[in-house]
């Protein structure tokens, strides 16, 4: 017999899916607006930012999904696990934005505001499933 996945796991694809079509939804207004108002490398700005933190997100979720959980081992440890890859992708990340903020500031500003968008969205999704499960540790 087949098991049934973990209610959790069901409730974090959920929850990156509905993040990324509202990022993705959200992204594609602000391009419209970016385009409207504001210089044109700001829009193309935009579409980096969500992209590079669904990127980061991404590879989160997939590195502690493989991680293999000992109950005997503290949660210190496996922190320390993941805390390398998370903390070096944030860092490439950070540089990549302000790399791009100085060769051009619209660019730049327009990835910002794309990473800005992602986050905002995982963070409203995130706490809508939480509510939803009655669990708001």
């Amino acid at each position: 017999m087949s098991e049934m996945p973990d209610p959790a796991v069901i409730m974090m694809a959920t929850t990156m899916r509905r993040t990324v079509i509202s990022a993705t939804l959200m992204g594609i207004g602000l391009v419209l607006v970016a385009l409207a108002e504001f210089p044109p490398l700001s829009a193309v700005g935009l579409p980096i930012g969500v992209l590079g933190a669904w990127y980061n997100i991404r590879f989160l979720d997939r590195s502690i999904g493989k991680l293999e959980v000992d109950p005997d081992q503290p949660m210190k440890v496996l922190r320390k696990r993941v805390r390398g890859g998370v903390t070096l992708r944030l860092a490439i990340l950070t540089a990549v934005v302000l790399g791009l903020v100085i060769l051009s500031r619209p660019l730049g500003f327009g990835a910002l505001v794309g990473l800005m968008v992602f986050q905002f969205c995982f963070i409203v999704n995130l706490s809508r499933a939480s509510l939803a499960s009655g669990k708001t540790e």
